[in-house]
């Protein structure tokens, strides 16, 4: 039978509950990934601690050594006179400086020798040391935090953490003495070994699968960029790596992995990289917005852009002190920014900006809770660590979406644009440039076969008195008529393009007989002599054809339109003449 696990922590108080289950949305369709967050346990079979123990008070207390220079002996002996506090997991401590926390620990009693792991879940501490009483009579020291590379921790890991074995009977405390940059809360949990490392590889998947997710985001901007030649996706990728990176520093994934041997860039990191994410969100959404006619939500962006890549250099070159405190405003800031921007865009361009308001009410709803903390307004959670990850988790997927609505826009509006480049926007026909350019390759077709090709050039014989009779817009419609019967009789590969004087020409590929033309022109003919719904009862078209076939006489595309217009001008001053050849 399976047993309850039991949490051991300085909130002096232990509760059995299921595990936490995560659903992070991590991909564009239904990809999600699930993510059990057990409680710090200590094994009850066999090492049951103390009965009672669990609900004394004093079992951690606390006090505040401001020089950072007082040695164990010294503390032990303030502790001793009663100037220490008892110790809770949502008590702000005053960190900063050299400022150093004493924690006096009792752990718990067991009945035989057991091995645990003591975990303070704070990445990013600066330093943590462990004292543990020695089989000899004196002390066992070992350090951990980010002044220390973690390929040198005692257990590298996420977070400070150190293996020990609890020996029955044990009757001196373990100290624990933590520094920190700022304020912080502190807090630490006794596991059993086993489960340590059974949670540990359940973290160590999801965050891998994280960094997995990143690396397809980043495969999938790069080709975006390419194959639909828009920068936007180049701004997404960079964005998304930073602050993929920044998350990973935050958790201490990319402390343990990607940089174990470099601890002042782990410690700045968690610091440098957070804003220079925040500052490429804001250049990123500058270039979302761009060309919407909103000048100052451009300006605004590249100042506060601006102003992060300021702050992570102060970061960087200068430290922490004292523009950690400005942090905090520069993210509260920029959420109002985002979200700001977001409802503009989302207001201006639904179909692409509610999915951007989505994934920035995603990313701010899990990241002011670090934030929050980090001023000092909210005590170490599950949230205020781990709620910028899952923010931006749920973020990467939902802008994707947006992203690629807005290059398929893009896509189709320049389509459109090179479409009225060269088509004529009435009729539907190609225009006169490109009729030009068409006949031109025609020509030189036939300088290697002379047979190819044919040209027809076609008026409205009566589209003057269709305008006096019925008007402007019914001799609009004519011309669609007119066009769409071109159409009808054109065969696949054929081009039906409109002069800019008014008349059709459509040129013929390939071989084909004076018989074939002439049947193709009659019928072409007879079209526009039929009744159609787009003109008045009783209109008709009538077409007049002039027939240029191979091999063409006039030399030159001029010449041969030229020929073409004097024919169609001819037949269009007898009534009786409607098709004829040029010769």
């Amino acid at each position: 039978m399976s047993l309850s696990p039991s949490r051991w922590c300085l909130s002096c108080r232990v509760t059995d509950r299921p595990g936490r289950v995560l659903r992070a949305c991590l991909a564009l369709l239904l990809a999600a990934c699930w993510l059990v967050a057990s409680p710090p346990v200590l094994a009850q079979s066999g090492a049951a601690p103390a009965s009672g123990w669990l609900g004394q008070q004093g079992e951690a207390l606390v006090l505040v050594d401001l020089s950072g220079e007082q040695t164990l002996a010294q503390v032990q002996q303030r502790f001793a006179g009663g100037e220490a506090t008892p110790a809770s997991a949502d008590r702000i401590m005053p960190a900063g400086g050299v400022a150093a926390l004493w924690y006096q620990l009792a752990l718990p009693a067991v009945s035989a020798p057991t091995a645990l792991v003591l975990a303070v879940p704070h990445p990013g501490m600066n330093r943590v040391d462990l004292y543990r009483p020695a089989a000899e009579g004196g002390w066992r020291v070992e350090r951990s935090g980010d002044s220390i590379p973690v390929s040198q921790w005692p257990l590298p890991y996420l977070h400070p953490a150190f293996e020990l074995v609890q020996q029955p009977g044990e009757a001196r405390p373990s100290y624990l003495r933590v520094q920190h940059s700022h304020p912080i809360s502190v807090r630490w949990t006794v596991w059993p070994a086993r489960d340590f490392q059974e949670s540990g590889k359940r973290w160590h998947f999801l965050l891998g699968v994280y960094a997995g997710f990143v690396a397809l985001v980043l495969v999938i901007c790069t080709v975006n960029a390419y194959f639909w030649r828009d920068s936007i996706h180049f701004y997404y990728a960079a964005y998304v790596l930073v602050i993929a990176l920044g998350q990973l520093s935050l958790t201490g994934l990319a402390g343990e992995y990607f940089w174990p041997d470099n601890p002042w860039w782990n410690d700045v990191a968690s610091n440098v990289l957070p804003v220079t994410g925040a500052a490429l969100g804001h250049f990123f959404m500058r270039e979302l917005v761009v060309g919407r006619g909103a000048r100052w939500a451009t300006h605004l962006m590249l100042a506060m852009g601006g102003l992060g890549a300021v702050l992570a250099g102060c970061f960087l070159f200068v430290g922490r002190n004292p523009f950690f405190a400005i942090s905090g405003p520069y993210y509260l800031a920029s959420f109002v920014v985002y979200l700001g921007v977001a409802l503009w865009y989302a207001w201006r361009t639904p179909r692409v900006g509610l999915w951007v308001l989505a994934g920035v009410l995603a990313v701010l709803a899990g990241a002011v809770f670090p934030v929050l903390r980090n001023m000092q307004l909210l005590p170490v959670s599950f949230m205020t660590q781990y709620g910028a990850q899952l923010g931006v988790a749920l973020e990467i997927p939902l802008l994707l979406v947006a992203l690629y609505l807005r290059t398929q826009e893009r896509r189709d509006n320049r389509a459109r644009v090179e479409a009225m480049a060269r088509i004529d926007p009435l009729t539907g026909a190609v225009n006169h440039r490109v009729m030009l350019e068409r006949l031109h390759r025609l020509l030189i077709a036939q300088l290697r076969e002379p047979a190819l090709g044919a040209v027809l050039r076609v008026r409205i014989g009566n589209l003057q008195a269709i305008r006096d009779e019925y008007g402007l817009q019914v001799a609009q419609m004519a011309l669609v008529h007119a066009g769409a019967c071109i159409t009808q009789v054109a065969r696949e590969g054929d081009t039906v393009a409109r002069h800019r004087d008014g008349d059709f020409v459509l040129i013929l590929q390939g071989r084909v007989t004076r018989d074939q033309i002439s049947d193709m022109g009659q019928r072409l003919i007879a079209r526009g002599l039929a009744p159609s719904e787009l003109l008045p009862p009783g209109a008709v078209l009538q077409l007049k054809v002039a027939i240029a076939a191979a091999p063409f006489q006039a030399a030159g595309v001029a010449l041969l339109l030229q020929a073409l217009d004097a024919a169609v001008t001819e037949m269009a001053a007898r009534p009786g003449k409607a098709l004829r050849f040029v010769v």
